[in-house]
């Protein structure tokens, strides 16, 4: 078995995210704050000012992380994303917001339960990075404020 070029862990493990890293460079090209950051050997792509409405969101724009699979080029799929904590929704939190807390470049992100409908899951080949942001940005939208339980 030959090992990728594309990355290498600690443990030795085969990491193939060539294709992750080519759409977040041709993102970040183009006028994206999108880039790829690693925690020890997971990667991330961490897209900033992601816009939200305010209210109900705390801020206009958030920034959020989308754990890249290390087996992203094999077709891995994506789902769901963090958050940067603090956040306020209503004044409160958000229900879907509930996964756990991770450390990434010193700041703390939670993960967020927002996942494609049955049915319509993540195909990479015609889905990629630049649609699931844009997936995640309903999250923020009316359909993540209907999905929250007050």
């Amino acid at each position: 078995m030959r090992r990728s070029a594309t990355a290498s862990t600690a443990r030795g493990s085969i990491v193939h995210i060539g294709t992750a890293k080519a759409e977040i460079e041709r993102l970040a090209s183009s006028g994206s704050t999108i880039t790829l950051v690693n925690e020890g050997v997971q990667p991330y792509a961490l897209a900033r000012r992601v816009e939200a409405p305010s209210p109900p969101w705390d801020r206009t724009a958030y920034d959020i992380l989308i754990a890249i699979p290390i087996a992203y080029d094999l077709g891995t799929s994506l789902d769901g994303f963090y958050i940067g904590l603090p956040y306020t929704f209503r004044g409160g939190e958000h229900n879907r917001v509930n996964g756990q807390v991770v450390v990434v470049g010193g700041s703390q992100w939670r993960a967020v339960s927002w996942h494609y409908p049955d049915g319509k899951q993540f195909r990479l080949g015609i889905d990629n990075i630049e649609s699931h942001i844009v997936h995640c940005r309903g999250f923020f939208l009316e359909r993540g404020a209907v999905n929250a339980r007050t």
